[in-house]
């Protein structure tokens, strides 16, 4: 008798820590999207070491999530907050390339990916503040006078006229994107310098120009901004993947147009667009 209750205590211990265990661990499809939901909140909240803290541990437990933009999301605001948050181009690196080696994603999302990759590495050359500028505003009228410099020289879509003007307009614009994240002018910053590299990406990675042309979408959804903004991004991934064999364009990367288009067309009420 007393080894059948010893037993039965043993068994009522185990079971006991079982589900102290399951209610620690994200072990669940269930539990591991309320990791990710919570993050989320606390990224909108502007707590981002909890929401970064939170990511992660999505992060860990991925595997259980049968949400691939789910943990596409979760992977894009960690990037984001060691880059715009931290101003740790380092960090993002490390982490993206790690991502990639670890995680299988659709070719949109590893486009996306290689996308913050080079803006890392272009803002962790770049992104100092020029030593004769101590203002934001300065940093923007600068770069915004070397672009429109450089736009006059342009005589035909491809002529590289303009170059050497669009290169001094870069130095300026994305110290001012990387430390002054929420500027009055970050929108057409982003906007020129998507312009920039898409003029100029047999010098630099194509990847940049990618970003900077999204980044414009996401934040200024349905503008005459974000409508620039995707003419030149469409323009520019179709002629990625067009080759002597015709456009071979992967289907992931056509459903990404065509919600980016949904997201950048300009909504109107009374004739007058909505910002």
């Amino acid at each position: 008798m007393k080894l059948v209750l010893l037993a039965l205590s043993l068994l009522f211990a185990s079971c006991s820590t079982t589900q102290k265990q399951s209610r620690e661990t994200p072990n669940s499809q269930t539990s591991i999207d309320s990791v990710y939901k919570e993050a989320q909140k606390e990224f909108n909240k502007r707590n981002y070491q909890k929401s970064l803290e939170l990511f992660q541990q999505y992060l860990t437990g991925h595997k259980l999530s049968k949400n691939e933009k789910e943990l596409f999301w979760a992977i894009d605001q960690i990037g984001r907050i060691y880059l715009t948050v931290e101003k740790s181009p380092k960090k993002a690196i490390e982490f993206f390339e790690k991502t990639l080696q670890e995680i299988q994603l659709n070719d949109a999302y590893e486009d996306n990916i290689q996308e913050w990759i080079s803006v890392s590495k272009e803002w962790q050359k770049l992104s100092k503040m020029p030593k004769n500028v101590k203002k934001a505003d300065d940093l923007f009228h600068l770069g915004k006078k070397f672009y429109d410099q450089g736009k006059t020289k342009l005589k035909f879509p491809a002529d590289q006229s303009g170059n050497a003007d669009f290169y001094i307009a870069a130095t300026y614009l994305i110290p001012y994107v990387f430390n002054y994240d929420d500027g009055k002018y970050i929108g057409e910053s982003l906007l020129m310098l998507g312009s920039i590299r898409f003029r100029s990406w047999n010098d630099y990675e194509y990847w940049t120009e990618n970003f900077y042309l999204k980044e414009v979408i996401r934040r200024f959804p349905n503008t005459e901004l974000s409508w620039k903004a995707y003419r030149i991004l469409r323009n520019g991934i179709i002629i990625g993947y067009t080759g002597s064999g015709g456009d071979s364009t992967p289907p992931s990367q056509l459903r990404m147009l065509k919600r980016l288009e949904e997201l950048a067309k300009p909504k109107k009420t009374n004739n007058k667009l909505k910002r």
